[in-house]
């Protein structure tokens, strides 16, 4: 309802931003990458969009396709469509791959 706050806002360590980024979830394997779009962003953390949440393992790699920076990720919770990660990991470059 409008003027109620969200209890996953409360939730947050860092306040997030909303964002339009194109990324990609590489998984523990390493050979399968899988599209999402990155909606929301924070020091700590991001929402995902994707086709399939409950087929994404419990961690695996996000790449940010724009700057070919990538982060280790875990799921802290699973919705339709979408997905929230915890970062685990340090921003670093990318392999050089065709994202």
């Amino acid at each position: 309802m409008p003027g109620q706050d969200n209890p996953e806002d409360n939730k947050r360590v860092a306040r997030r931003s909303r964002v339009l980024k194109q990324g990609k979830m590489l998984l523990p394997n390493n050979m399968t990458l899988l599209d999402c779009t990155v909606r929301d962003l924070s020091e700590t953390g991001a929402k995902l969009m994707c086709s399939d949440p409950g087929a994404i393992p419990n961690e695996f790699r996000l790449v940010f396709t724009a700057d070919r920076m990538m982060r280790d990720v875990k799921v802290v919770w699973r919705r339709p469509g979408m997905l929230g990660v915890q970062f685990t990991s340090e921003p670093r470059k990318a392999p050089l791959l065709k994202w």
